[in-house]
C-alpha cells in the first residue's frame, strides 16, 4: 500500500512506517529515495538513492533490480553512502546467485557534498545525516532560469535573436526542491541547516508522546517534540512527516501534530501508510 501527495507540478508517492518499509518515488524525474522491502511502483525508477543500509530501507534493492531485469531495462543507477557500498554489492550478488541471473546496474558510493545529474536542470546532492549506521540524506536540486534585469521588457522575438547571437540573457539559480533525510537524529539540523529552506521537506518523525520522548535520542530517530522545538526554523512550503512507529494510529498522529506544531501544522502532511 502506498500514498500519493501532489504539490503543484511535483508528485510524491511512497510508503513509510518504522521497522517495516520506507520508499519514495519523486515525479519528476521519477527517481527513488530508498526501496523499502521492494515495491512494483519502483520498477520504473532509473535512479535509486539509498540513505542507509537498514533493511526496512534497503532490503528491496535486489527485488527491484530483478523486476527491472525482467522488463529488459538496460541499466539502473544505484547510489548509496560509500560506507555501505560493498555490503550492498554482496547482497545483490547473493540474490543473483539465488536467481541464477545477472542484473544490470551501476552501484556508486557517495560522500556528503557529491552531486549527481538526474535530468535536464535537475540534480541530487548528498548531505550528512545523524544515524547509528553510515547514512546520507539527499536534496533534489532544480536549476531555475531567470531573465536578467536589462532584458525584462524585451519582446520574445528580440530575446530569441539575442540568444542566437550568443548573448546570455538569463542566469541560473539553484533551488532545493525536495529534501529527504532518511532516518536521522537531531544532529541533522546542525549538519545540514539548508534543509529548512527546501520547498518540500520529507522528514522522519518516529516517536510521539511524552512516554517515548527519550527513544529518539537513543535510536537516532526524531520525536515530534524535536520538531516543535524548532518550529520557527521551518521555512519550507510543505513538510511531509513519515516513518512513524506502528504503535501510533493516523488520527493520533494528526492530533499530536495539530496540538504541538500549531502554526506550522497547516503546512504539515502525514504520510504514514
Amino acid at each position: 500500500m502506498s500514498a500519493s501527495l501532489q504539490f503543484q507540478n511535483l508528485r510524491i508517492e511512497g510508503s513509510s512506517r518504522a521497522g517495516d518499509a520506507s520508499w519514495f518515488r519523486i515525479h519528476p524525474p521519477g527517481l527513488a529515495f530508498d526501496v523499502g522491502r521492494g515495491s512494483l511502483a519502483l520498477a520504473g525508477a532509473n535512479e535509486i538513492f539509498l540513505t542507509h543500509g537498514h533493511l526496512d530501507h534497503a532490503l528491496g534493492l535486489p527485488f527491484v533490480l530483478s523486476l527491472k531485469e525482467k522488463q529488459g531495462v538496460e541499466s539502473t543507477r544505484v547510489f548509496c553512502p560509500a560506507g555501505i557500498e560493498e555490503g550492498l554489492r554482496r547482497l545483490i550478488l547473493a540474490a543473483e546467485s539465488l536467481e541464477q541471473a545477472s542484473y544490470h546496474y551501476d552501484l556508486v558510493g557517495l560522500e556528503s557534498g557529491d552531486q549527481v545529474s538526474v535530468g535536464r536542470d535537475l540534480s541530487v546532492e548528498a548531505f550528512a545525516t545523524d544515524h547509528v549506521v553510515p547514512s546520507l540524506g539527499y536534496h533534489l536540486v532544480r536549476d531555475r532560469r531567470r531573465l536578467k534585469e536589462p532584458f525584462w521588457d524585451r519582446p520574445a522575438s528580440e530575446l530569441a535573436e539575442l540568444r542566437g547571437n550568443g548573448v546570455e540573457v538569463e542566469y541560473v539559480t539553484q533551488e532545493l526542491w525536495v529534501t529527504y533525510c532518511g532516518d536521522t537524529g537531531t544532529g541533522v539540523f546542525e549538519l545540514e541547516p539548508r534543509l529548512f529552506d527546501s520547498t518540500v521537506l520529507l522528514l522522519e518523525c518516529t516517536f510521539f508522546g511524552e512516554a517515548s520522548r527519550s527513544k529518539g535520542q537513543q535510536f537516532k530517530h526524531l520525536h515530534l517534540s524535536d520538531l516543535a522545538d524548532r518550529a520557527h526554523h521551518f521555512r519550507n512550503q510543505d513538510l511531509v512527516l513519515h516513518h512513524a512507529s506502528w504503535r501510533y494510529e493516523a488520527a493520533e498522529i494528526r492530533s499530536a501534530v495539530e496540538q504541538e506544531l500549531m502554526g506550522l501544522a497547516p503546512r504539515v502532511h502525514c504520510l504514514m501508510d
